[in-house]
């Protein structure tokens, strides 16, 4: 797991570190620039031109730190400082002057397409007013330059709180950022602006990052939070899921989910539709047991989680059989596509004692809320708390960067995953993937957290084997067994 930091909380880590710990500032900015210059070396020739770019607080001071070491190893590079250098920051004047009697002085005259590489460090993470002037200058000459771009921190005029262009930003091919990734980093456009991102140690603290950290991803090392697997166990002992979903023209969604959620590990899985389902699923999936609305009440008391909405279609029918789910469930339940769309339709209140989970795309999202899509992208991390907190739900905000939002607890950023998952089917195989671990008895953030990230890795494999154009939702599915299949059996441990 890593913590994901905004701007005031990263601000937060940095004065502890220095004021309270008392790790000096130009300690940590030495140690920064040499990861930078590091990093550079991994790729940059001895023969490339590299250009420092500056701006006036200690972002620019890494870069400038970064430069003299790139230098002492006989690299050739340039460097200048955008802005008043009079009005700079202690640090990167101390670093200016070391340069200076090092007897390096910056360029003033720059043609920027003379080089090979660029490292960038205009701005930090605290930028929280559009890029203008001489800096907007610097951004576009870095752009149109051809060079290879690195960013110290962020993209300078990528906002490290929402991932937005503030007016213009670096399109840069990689970042190096320190403590832990920036919200900025995982949602988009700022994720694609960072390119590769490169996360290093420079002496921030565990705790001290834990303390302030507001967010979380994952890494395979997670993977371990997978509920284990027993020697003296049978079919029961793994969760018994309940899929509502399906209707006469869309069968397809109840088979995803179920799938999903058999491959994910669930002992028993159940499916409510309709009675033209019955041998559609049957014959696609006979591992799958299968009831019509009438046993709804019997499945309630029979399952460990329910999950709600695939393809069932908005309806006084669905209507009534979520009302039916709300008074007699007592487990888990989440809800997902048509319940969702059900539920703002209607206007439905939700208290589900046992926990619920919401899986809105931003359209389903924008419905709950009463705006519309784009302000729902616009403020994901905002819409998804208030959606949280209207509904008391674990909220999973799909979209191209995925966000878990579950009350007060810290905000889950998604990592894995790429775009061949936009394909009919991937909500449904993801909807049922969180029902397994729910149904396994994991606690509805942490089964959401898990089952995204678990649904965006088994994308990447499909990937790699499909391609992106051509992936289909059950390429998702048959990838599952690919990445569970590493993590040890607690059985053997």
């Amino acid at each position: 797991m890593k913590y994901v930091l905004k701007n005031q909380e990263m601000q937060d880590v940095d004065k502890e570190t220095i004021q309270k710990i008392g790790i000096p500032g130009l300690v940590l900015m030495e140690r920064a620039s040499e990861k930078i210059a590091r990093r550079l070396m991994e790729t940059v020739r001895k023969n490339n031109r590299i250009l420092s770019v500056a701006g006036c607080g200690n972002n620019g001071g890494d870069a400038l730190a970064a430069a003299r070491i790139l230098l002492e190893e006989g690299y050739s590079v340039d460097f200048t400082v955008v802005g008043d250098l009079s009005q700079a920051s202690a640090d990167l004047k101390t670093q200016y002057d070391i340069l200076a009697r090092l007897g390096y002085e910056q360029k003033e005259e720059i043609d920027y397409e003379d080089y090979d590489w660029i490292l960038e460090g205009l701005f930090g993470v605290g930028l929280s007013r559009e890029v203008s002037g001489t800096y907007r200058t610097a951004v576009e000459r870095i752009n149109g330059s051809g060079a290879k771009v690195m960013s110290v921190d962020i993209p300078s005029g990528i906002s490290g709180d929402t991932g937005k262009v503030l007016g213009c930003a670096v399109k840069s091919d990689a970042t190096v950022t320190f403590g832990g990734p920036k919200a900025g980093h995982l949602l988009y456009p700022g994720k694609e602006y960072a390119g590769r991102l490169y996360v290093e140690k420079i002496g921030f603290f565990d705790s001290v990052l834990k303390k302030h950290a507001g967010g979380f991803t994952y890494d395979r090392k997670d993977l371990e939070r997978l509920p284990g697997r027993f020697a003296d166990s049978h079919k029961g002992t793994y969760g018994k899921v309940l899929i509502i979903a399906g209707n006469e023209t869309m069968s397809g969604a109840a088979y995803f989910s179920a799938k999903s959620a058999l491959r994910m590990g669930s002992g028993l899985v159940k499916v409510i539709s309709c009675e033209a389902n019955r041998p559609i699923l049957q014959s696609m999936l006979p591992e799958v047991l299968f009831g019509t609305y009438e046993d709804v009440k019997d499945a309630l008391e029979w399952c460990d989680c329910i999950l709600f909405g695939p393809g069932m279609g908005v309806s006084e029918r669905t209507k009534e059989l979520l009302e039916e789910v709300l008074q007699r469930g007592t487990k888990p339940l989440l809800l997902d596509a048509d319940g969702l769309n059900t539920v703002s339709r209607y206007g439905m209140e939700i208290d589900h004692p046992g926990g619920c989970v919401f899986t809105p795309h931003l359209l389903e999202a924008a419905r709950l809320l009463g705006i519309s899509a784009e302000q729902v992208k616009e403020t994901l991390t905002d819409a998804g708390q208030k959606l949280s907190d209207r509904f008391r739900a674990t909220v999973v905000l799909k979209d191209a960067a995925t966000l878990v939002v579950s009350g007060s607890r810290p905000v889950y950023y998604n990592s894995s995953g790429n775009n061949g998952m936009a394909t009919g089917g991937s909500g449904d195989v993801l909807s049922g993937m969180i029902a397994s671990l729910l149904g396994r008895g994991m606690e509805c953030s942490e089964a959401a957290a898990l089952g995204v990230y678990i649904h965006g890795l088994a994308g990447d494999h499909a990937a790699e084997i499909s391609g992106h154009n051509s992936m289909l939702a059950s390429d998702i599915i048959e990838s599952i067994s690919s990445i569970l299949g590493g993590i040890s059996d607690e059985s053997v441990l």
